[in-house]
């Protein structure tokens, strides 16, 4: 018997994806959800995972795309992220700025301002510690992660466009990528306390999944490839559990649900890819939404309740932060892409030029919002 999703729920269960990689995002997405809701003390390896997915793709479609088309990569990319950050953004701030103090509104209000253009990450790194408790403060804060995604796409958009020019390509970004590692490396001996929010220590990782490309078809016995996915999964699984605070980037642990995570990704003919991993797929698909709408929701939910809300009031705020969500990647995300596919090339541009002049203006006003509280 064949059982209809109903349409609106039919977009969790697109045909043209790979069924595993977002499943590999559901469970990242589902690590950094437990990781903010206290329930998994080493959840944030759930970032390590997005952003080594990032770098898979980006790198096909910036780097291993003959032609590279430079305006449609950049649409793409504005089209897929922008409208639903914006969306949380305005929303988020529209249902928190009028009552809360001064000192909190200023913060809050700059931290919006510096989300919308991409700089979040700084941010972080300048005004509050991410593991600290007064983090529960910035609805905005988690975009630190987002900021860094889109600095990766301006470096490898770059990269795109010049790297045609460089005799060995493949060698190029395998030296990029050792110059990172040794960075990060170097931060971690020295105890760089903003590493955790630096590109440039995060420039491995992204082109880990990027490298991916590189690699020949890996030719191994179906026993042991299985037994490869498997021990890959549970290295993620297990370090979101065990991993502590001390073990983030730029600690040399990081590595491992890296390349567990890459491994994954070069081997989906396996028993954990076709079978196990697919089971999050939905919840992988709106992944972005998820990690945009769970933070602000549980930051709501203890300015609103006096107390850091846990127990059965967390699942219940969580419950909620996933309604959200669906909504906003039904009615903006999603939304956004199909359009981006269908508008023709002018009319695609001329939108975007107006989508980002409008973020501009509202990160504008969110400073002068900020600068009135510091005031007062």
């Amino acid at each position: 018997m064949h059982f209809r999703i109903l349409p609106v729920f039919s977009a969790l269960f697109p045909v043209d994806r790979r069924r595993d990689v977002d499943g590999l995002r559901g469970l990242a997405v589902l690590l950094v959800v437990l990781f903010h809701a206290g329930w998994l003390r080493g959840g944030f390896v759930g970032v390590d995972v997005f952003i080594v997915i990032s770098g898979y793709f980006m790198g096909r479609s910036a780097l291993f795309q003959v032609p590279f088309r430079p305006v449609d990569f950049i649409c793409r990319r504005v089209y897929r992220l922008l409208p639903a950050l914006l969306g949380m953004i305005v929303v988020v701030s529209a249902a928190m700025l009028w009552w809360v103090l001064p000192s909190d509104r200023a913060d809050i209000a700059l931290n919006g301002a510096y989300a919308l253009v991409y700089l979040s990450n700084i941010f972080a790194a300048r005004h509050v510690g991410y593991f600290e408790g007064q983090s529960i403060a910035y609805p905005f804060l988690h975009t630190w992660s987002l900021s860094l995604e889109m600095q990766f796409y301006a470096i490898i958009f770059l990269m795109a466009l010049f790297l045609p020019y460089v005799r060995h390509r493949g060698w190029a970004i395998v030296g990029i990528f050792i110059l990172s590692l040794i960075f990060d490396v170097a931060e971690h001996l020295h105890g760089g306390g903003t590493a955790y929010y630096n590109i440039f220590d995060r420039m491995w990782q992204f082109l880990l999944g990027t490298m991916i490309w590189l690699l020949p078809p890996l030719r191994l016995s179906s026993l042991v490839a299985n037994l490869v996915a498997a021990a890959a999964c549970l290295t993620i699984v297990l370090a979101g559990i065990f991993y502590s605070i001390s073990f983030a980037c730029p600690s040399p642990l990081s590595i491992l649900p890296c390349v567990a995570t890459a491994a994954l990704i070069v081997m989906p003919q396996t028993l954990v890819s076709r079978h196990a991993l697919p089971i999050l797929s939905p919840l992988g698909v709106m992944s972005y939404s998820v990690y945009l709408w769970h933070w602000p929701v549980i930051v709501l939910a203890n300015y609103v309740t006096a107390f850091y809300v846990h127990g059965w009031v967390m699942a219940g705020v969580l419950i909620l932060s996933l309604v959200a969500s669906f909504f906003s990647y039904v009615c903006i995300e999603r939304v956004g892409l199909v359009y981006e596919k269908r508008a023709s090339p002018e009319t695609r541009l001329r939108k975007l030029v107006m989508l980002v002049g409008n973020s501009v203006l509202i990160a504008f006003g969110l400073f002068i919002v900020s600068a009135v509280s510091r005031i007062r």
